[in-house]
């Protein structure tokens, strides 16, 4: 009973951190949805992607992704893995998430802090920097256009600072252990039956 209470418990911290490790934005068009990993955000068209990583412009040049830990002046760098995508328009729009469900109909141009209209990368790999003054959560949205014209939109959603969401997947690992731990001493610890008067006076 215990190994199978503690079983369970790791079995879900389990499924917790693994759904932190990678991390799906919500997407329009086909194809498998954006997704990180390894610090570096990937937005899916079909089955080909496009790589966007985040650097601090000043001081360490670690990568980041869904996170960047400071505000301030932040470079990403998008790199195009599919060649035929270099001869199609892209536009790049990055807002400050509202943190309400956003529809077709929702005007960014008030939300909006950068926007590249649609251009050709030939090299494969542009680079777009900001200077983020608040810390806050904000949502990227890169637009390829086809060559029959579609236009076909996917989105990746990061956080700048030290903000409460941040700290939700730690507080919900330390709650997860905090049960074990409980579970375990309640089933090694269990707790002594009351003796009825009647037994208590025959065996006195």
């Amino acid at each position: 009973m215990v190994v199978r209470s503690v079983s369970s418990c790791l079995f879900a911290l389990g499924l917790l951190f693994a759904s932190f490790s990678v991390t799906p934005a919500r997407a329009g068009g086909d194809g498998p949805e954006a997704m990180v990993m390894d610090n570096m955000c990937m937005v899916m068209f079909g089955y080909d992607m496009i790589h966007i990583t985040a650097y601090e412009a000043e001081g360490a040049r670690d990568p980041y992704c869904e996170h960047i830990p400071v505000v301030g002046r932040t470079i990403f760098t998008f790199d195009i893995s599919n060649p035929s995508f270099r001869d199609m328009p892209i536009e790049v729009r990055i807002i400050r998430d509202p943190l309400v469900p956003i529809s077709t109909d929702t005007d960014l141009d008030p939300l909006t802090i950068i926007h590249l209209p649609p251009k050709l990368y030939r090299t494969g790999t542009f680079n777009v920097e900001y200077k983020f003054a608040d810390k806050g959560h904000f949502i990227g949205f890169v637009t390829l256009t086809r060559p029959n014209g579609e236009k076909e939109t996917q989105q990746f959603k990061f956080m700048v600072g030290q903000t409460l969401w941040s700290f939700v997947p730690a507080a919900l690992g330390a709650v997860l252990i905090a049960l074990m731990v409980g579970v375990y001493w309640r089933h090694s610890h269990p707790k002594a039956k009351p003796v009825a008067a009647a037994d208590a006076l025959k065996s006195s």
